[in-house]
């Protein structure tokens, strides 16, 4: 180890018992929100059984990769920000089958920087950790508190640029921002040039919605396991390897079948423009398209 490294040992990881799930609401919750999650199971069942496969091929990497011959500080970073894809990741999963779409693109923004700093921190930035687990939880002997410091490392611009992620960023971006259009398209999509119809605290289903913000989800789970197998931090075996490619296969099916909602970027009046195709509520509705 170099002179310079710093000093913490990585301790093995701790993980979760059994395979992540997606909970059913029980009678407890209200009548639409188990309503929206049979109709999710019905119209969108294979891509929720892909998020479930992916999530459990991600855990299984991680719970057999503790062994000492891994933990290296490297691995450690990797596994600060995968976690935390992880658990946003299985909030999103809940809240796309429970209906609840308005907080999902703050989420999967927030998701996609964490995988982005991932990617980026274990290669060419590691330094940046490294200096940063040097001054870590030194005293602070004025508020008489361990010094942990903020360490902040911004990924945002890189995502942005990326062919893979960059798209999808982009539009979960500006869907979680406070702009009119998309405050619109979130809350009171039956809206039109007659009225605003503003649907406060809705739970109800929505094909358009559920297909767009799984596939969203999808993309990252893809980039993310893809990560965990490839990068040679983590025990990955031949069995891991082809569940991987067979997973890779099935997402790109899924994701390019024509009758999916989806969005693309568009060039409009000189700018960049966010087009939503297939949107509509049930399966029966004729789709739109709608330009942002």
């Amino acid at each position: 180890m170099p002179e310079d490294a710093p000093r913490q040992r990585v301790s093995p990881v701790t993980v979760p018992d059994g395979d992540p799930s997606l909970d059913a609401p029980d009678d407890a919750q209200p009548r639409l929100i188990r309503d929206a999650f049979r109709e999710f199971g019905f119209a969108c069942g294979v891509e929720s059984r892909w998020i479930g496969s992916s999530l459990t091929l991600q855990r299984q990497i991680v719970r057999d990769s503790t062994g000492s011959q891994y933990r290296n500080h490297r691995y450690a970073a990797a596994l600060l920000l995968w976690s935390r894809v992880d658990a946003i990741a299985l909030e999103v999963w809940r809240m796309v089958a429970w209906a609840n779409y308005a907080p999902v693109p703050a989420l999967i923004r927030s998701s996609l920087e964490l995988l982005g700093a991932e990617q980026a921190i274990v290669g060419s930035e590691f330094e940046e950790f490294e200096t940063y687990l040097r001054e870590f939880a030194q005293h602070d002997a004025e508020y008489a508190a361990s010094e942990w410091g903020m360490g902040q490392y911004m990924a945002g611009q890189q995502l942005a640029m990326a062919e893979e992620l960059g798209g999808v960023y982009r539009a979960a971006s500006e869907l979680a921002r406070p702009h009119f259009g998309a405050s619109m398209l979130l809350t009171a999509s039956e809206s039109n040039q007659q009225r605003v119809l503003v649907h406060w605290g809705d739970r109800s289903f929505h094909l358009g919605w559920a297909q767009l913000l799984s596939g969203w989800l999808m993309v990252l789970l893809g980039r993310q396991t893809r990560f965990g197998v490839g990068r040679g931090l983590f025990a990955v075996g031949a069995a891991e390897r082809e569940r991987f490619q067979t997973l890779a296969r099935e997402g790109e099916s899924l994701l390019a079948r024509p009758d999916r909602c989806r969005a693309e970027w568009v060039a409009r009046e000189r700018r960049q423009r966010l087009l939503i195709s297939g949107f509509r509520r049930q399966p029966s509705g004729a789709p739109q398209r709608i330009l942002l």
